[in-house]
């Protein structure tokens, strides 16, 4: 028979002061991994919306930028006469039913620089005037059930008629959309003057976006912010007699 001094191994305390040890080791890498998958998680959705509201503000800006515009020769026509500033297709700002107002705004510009506003569903006979069917320059955004969307064609320009596509993916909600136009009018008949509507003039246009979203996954992820667009074709008024 062995003698006491000369038996080897582990007691059951020390097995289970082992165990215990190796069960908080374990928790505390389980812990350490779990925060890191959800501050991943959360840094991927933060990209994703970031890349979502830059992505639209850059889509919208770049379209604004260009409201107005027409291909023309100024030696032969006047530029006041420019059928996409005039009427329903000159920049205005309004909304969706149901939606805040200033969350929709609507424009035309000459897209395939023939002069004539395409309206793209009309037979070429029975267009309206400076209107064709070949394409569609009538063009709009506005925000809608928690989308913003782009209008890419149909029958009247307005923020509840035509055709419109969502920009934004599915699990970002768009919580706001604002658009403001800000004006600036030069008198072009009298220097220094005020604009009175009889007088030739000048308009200069600037329009802000103000833009805010949220992750539907992760709802504590939201961004905020505004851009300032200014529009580069002025329109031009010609005084009234």
């Amino acid at each position: 028979m062995l003698s006491a001094d000369r038996q080897r191994g582990l007691t059951l305390v020390e097995l289970m002061i082992a165990g215990v040890i190796s069960l908080l080791a374990l928790s505390a890498v389980l812990t350490v991994y779990s925060a890191t998958a959800r501050h991943g998680a959360l840094q991927l959705q933060s990209a994703h919306l970031n890349e979502q509201v830059l992505g639209m503000l850059h889509l919208i800006g770049r379209d604004l930028r260009r409201a107005g515009y027409r291909h023309f020769d100024p030696a032969r026509e006047s530029s006041a006469a420019n059928p996409f500033q005039q009427g329903d297709n000159r920049l205005h700002i309004g909304a969706s039913p149901g939606e805040p107002a200033g969350s929709c705004i609507l424009f035309a510009y000459d897209l395939d620089q023939d002069g004539l506003v395409g309206v793209g569903q009309c037979p070429q006979a029975g267009c309206p005037p400076s209107s064709d069917a070949d394409n569609v320059e009538q063009f709009g955004f506005r925000l809608r059930d928690g989308a913003v969307q782009s209008r890419y064609g149909g029958t009247g320009l307005g923020c509840d008629a035509g055709y419109w596509q969502a920009l934004s993916d599915p699990d970002i909600h768009v919580t706001r959309l604002r658009f403001v136009l800000h004006t600036h009018c030069i008198n072009l008949d009298t220097a220094d003057a005020a604009c009175d509507g009889t007088a030739a003039q000048l308009l200069q246009r600037v329009v802000s976006i103000d833009i805010g979203a949220r992750s539907d996954t992760t709802p504590d992820t939201q961004l905020g912010l505004v851009q300032w667009v200014a529009v580069r074709n002025d329109r031009l008024q010609e005084a009234r007699r």
